[in-house]
């Protein structure tokens, strides 16, 4: 509750904070993009990759050939693919701490200025953990990154 109290009077500017960083944090813009542009790589050597196939079925041609061809079209698409997967999993990370961040936000603005008494619901919903040191310290972690020294 102290620490709680102690935070009210940087509310408004906590929640600017927090706002400030999910907007930066949390921008997907790049990745989309990113994405975007390497599933455009993986249709095009799909298809080099298919009309080689076809071409070679059709045509006689030197098959060590058509196959370091192939196998480096095959190469692009599993490389772009890997690269996506990558991607896609940054991307979840940064949904789901934007979605932390603005719980965190919608809590902190409609939980009351000033605790009188233990909020368990405030607790679970804006702290991430509290670490105790042994000169009895507590660090007070909140779920938007921040910390206080309590």
């Amino acid at each position: 509750m102290a620490v709680w109290n102690g935070m009210a009077g940087n509310r408004e500017h906590l929640i600017a904070d927090c706002r400030a960083a999910k907007e930066i944090l949390c921008d997907c813009k790049a990745i989309n993009a990113e994405i975007a542009e390497l599933e455009r790589e993986v249709e095009v050597t799909t298809e080099l990759s298919r009309k080689a196939i076809f071409e070679n079925a059709r045509t006689a041609q030197n098959q060590a050939e058509f196959k370091q061809r192939n196998d480096g079209y095959l190469e692009r698409q599993r490389v772009a693919t890997e690269r996506i997967a990558a991607l896609e999993a940054e991307r979840k990370a940064k949904r789901h701490k934007a979605r932390i961040l603005e719980n965190f936000i919608r809590n902190l603005e409609a939980s009351p200025s000033v605790l009188t008494e233990f909020d368990e619901k405030l607790w679970t919903t804006t702290i991430d953990r509290v670490i105790v040191h042994e000169d009895g310290r507590l660090v007070f972690r909140f779920l938007n990154g921040s910390e206080y020294v309590g």
